[in-house]
């Protein structure tokens, strides 16, 4: 094996002082020389590879984030549309109802079954009336100021003694039970459009005694029960029964 002299410790006065690195010594040092500078280089072209990629790994993650909230803001979006759609938001509204439309000709037709007249007695306020249906369609009712009632669609059941005195006057009361919201919707739209094209005289009302049957259409002494919110049944009843000449003070606003 060669040995050369680097250095030694000084032998005597004015000696140099000499070390022996042998060759294969050298080769190492050599060789992790390089492999050092190599690892330099390499470290350095991945530094600047990221700084180049905008700083390295956790951008891609933050891409890929972005990506999913994006990808969910837009199934929302459309998981909305569909929603809207299926609920008819979209959809032109329907046209008013012609209630003159040969669909609702009543002539020579009867409408409803017809209730025996009760005496349109007017009985103290608080006290409970006597009726031959349900719901009523003649007899004893209270007088004013407790009835009768503003006409309209009411959100709340209203007493028999209030909407019998209704009757009296030659309106319709229409009372609904176990509707769906769409049938309610429904029926709220056709009260609406009669109002509107003639028959102001309407009060729509929840009647949680109405048990065989959806829809009960009352005029004086007139009675129509319906399944479901039939338009056609509807309109015709109003045809036959408004402000009818039964009524006792048809006319009555």
């Amino acid at each position: 094996m060669r040995t050369l002299p680097i250095w030694s410790d000084p032998v005597g006065e004015g000696a140099k002082r000499t070390r022996t690195v042998t060759v294969s010594s050298l080769g190492i040092l050599k060789e992790m020389t390089v492999t050092t500078r190599r690892d330099r280089r390499e470290r350095e072209r991945t530094r600047q590879q990221r700084r180049r990629s905008g700083g390295g790994s956790p951008a891609p993650r933050r891409r890929i984030g972005q990506g999913w909230i994006v990808l969910g803001v837009v199934i929302a979006f459309v998981a909305l549309v569909l929603v809207a759609r299926s609920l008819g938001v979209f959809d032109a509204p329907a046209p008013p109802i012609d209630v003159n439309a040969q669909q609702f000709d009543t002539t020579g037709q009867t409408v409803g079954t017809k209730i025996e007249a009760l005496s349109p007695e007017h009985i103290p306020s608080g006290q409970t009336g006597n009726y031959n249906s349900v719901p009523p369609t003649s007899g004893q009712h209270w007088a004013a100021p407790a009835a009768p009632a503003p006409w309209g669609i009411k959100d709340v059941n209203l007493k028999d003694e209030v909407t019998t005195h209704n009757l009296e006057h030659g309106g319709i009361v229409i009372a609904y039970n176990n509707l769906s919201a769409a049938e309610l919707d429904q029926l709220k739209t056709v009260v609406r459009d009669l109002m509107s094209a003639g028959f102001p005289k309407v009060i729509l009302e929840p009647y949680p005694k109405l048990t065989d049957a959806k829809v009960a259409l009352t005029a004086w002494t007139w009675l129509y029960k319906l399944p479901t919110v039939d338009q056609t049944q509807i309109v015709r009843f109003f045809r036959a029964h408004y402000d009818p000449v039964e009524a006792p003070e048809r006319g009555t606003p």
